[in-house]
């Protein structure tokens, strides 16, 4: 994922990846003690011990550290909750819409009000990784699919509607438990995504099979949700 305002350093030289966790440190602790908007670089760079020459050598503001702090932490958490190489079958859903809404949840609990522009550049991250993972998964079906939307446009569609989802459920008081509101939703959300859905049920593997929870799964909930809607 390119960061555009992320200064150009070799991100593999030990004293580059020692600087930005502790500026990323730093500011994940002025996050738990005030607003985003509230912080300055000049305090970053002292909580990190550093100075702003520093920082400024490694990014142009608070913005671009907070991208790249936010996207470096959405891409490896993505990858523990889905795996390396997802396949798209209800695990898969239902794991992407879990991590987002947790994403969510846990940043609002982290960082007090008013959160601003920090605000957009969260949903700007998770958006695109929701989306890089949905396209991936796709495009390994888009051979068997019939013709109809592409692959890409039909991973920004789904990747709008579980962030649509997921931020959602983040902001009510009294959030619904969360596996029961991912069971409700998962459906709505699978509907951009059924000639894909019956491409990978056409060959659904052996532990999707005994387990239930192939793509097939799906399309039992999404198909009965649509003829109630008729």
């Amino acid at each position: 994922m390119l960061i555009t305002q992320e200064k150009t350093k070799n991100p593999d030289d030990p004293r580059v990846i020692r600087t930005r966790r502790l500026l990323v440190d730093a500011l994940n602790e002025l996050m738990g003690e005030k607003s985003f908007d509230a912080i300055t670089v000049s305090e970053i760079a002292t909580r990190a011990t550093l100075n702003r020459v520093t920082f400024y050598a490694h990014f142009q503001d608070k913005y671009a550290l907070l991208e790249y702090d936010m996207s470096s932490r959405i891409e490896s958490e993505m990858q523990t909750q889905l795996g390396a190489n997802p396949r798209l079958n209800e695990d898969m859903l239902t794991n992407l819409l879990s991590f987002v809404c947790n994403f969510l949840e846990g940043t609002q609990r982290h960082c007090p009000p008013p959160r601003g522009q920090m605000q957009s550049l969260v949903e700007k991250q998770l958006k695109n990784h929701i989306y890089d993972a949905l396209l991936q998964a796709l495009e390994k079906q888009a051979k068997f699919k019939a013709q109809g939307p592409s692959a890409q446009q039909t991973a920004m569609v789904a990747a709008w509607a579980v962030y649509g989802a997921a931020f959602q459920w983040s902001q009510q008081d009294e959030r619904q438990p969360l596996a029961q509101f991912v069971r409700q939703v998962l459906p709505l959300i699978a509907g951009n995504l059924t000639p894909y859905l019956e491409a990978a049920a056409s060959k659904p593997s052996v532990q999707h099979v005994s387990a239930g929870r192939g793509p097939a799964a799906l399309l039992g909930p999404l198909r009965l949700g649509l003829n109630l809607a008729s």
